[in-house]
């Protein structure tokens, strides 16, 4: 299925570019989200004629994504949570917590803003080199074989 994007969607392409994607692609995620409309001649006359609305409306988001990045140049954000005696934090750091501190420390900052491609955990100094502490490990002597009797399941 073509289809006209009226967007920039990842990996996929720019606004403007006329791309084949699978009808199902289309019909529940493109078209739905006004992502992406059909490559009908009618569509692409009434597209060109959007066009420059559309790449203002981009140039407006680049303009203001580039203006919160200016922002957070030389900004650091220190979060104090409990750990225990081996670095391991009692509990997790997630996204709200990180939203909250940067708000308190001045910088805007939404939870969606406050996208952690890693835990916390990962990313503190205590932490480091200890990523195989936090793998469970097969000990196959703490597994008994179970033995089921009958129709119902029931253990001995």
């Amino acid at each position: 299925m073509d289809v006209i994007l009226l967007e920039k969607v990842a990996n996929l392409g720019n606004l403007g570019d006329r791309v084949a994607v699978r009808s199902g692609y289309a019909r529940n995620f493109l078209l739905p989200k006004g992502k992406a409309t059909l490559a009908t001649p009618a569509n692409v006359a009434k597209f060109e004629t959007r066009r420059a609305e559309l790449e203002k409306v981009q140039r407006d988001q680049l303009a203001g994504a580039e203006a919160r990045k200016a922002g957070f140049d030389g900004f650091k954000l220190t979060i104090t949570a409990k750990a225990g005696s081996e670095g391991k934090l009692f509990g997790s750091i997630g996204t709200t917590d990180i939203a909250e501190a940067a708000t308190a420390a001045g910088q805007k900052l939404s939870q969606r803003g406050a996208d952690a491609q890693r835990t916390a955990a990962q990313r503190g100094r205590s932490c480091r080199g200890r990523a195989s502490a936090h793998r469970r490990q097969y000990r196959p002597e703490r597994h008994r074989p179970v033995r089921r009797t009958g129709l119902t399941g029931r253990r001995e």
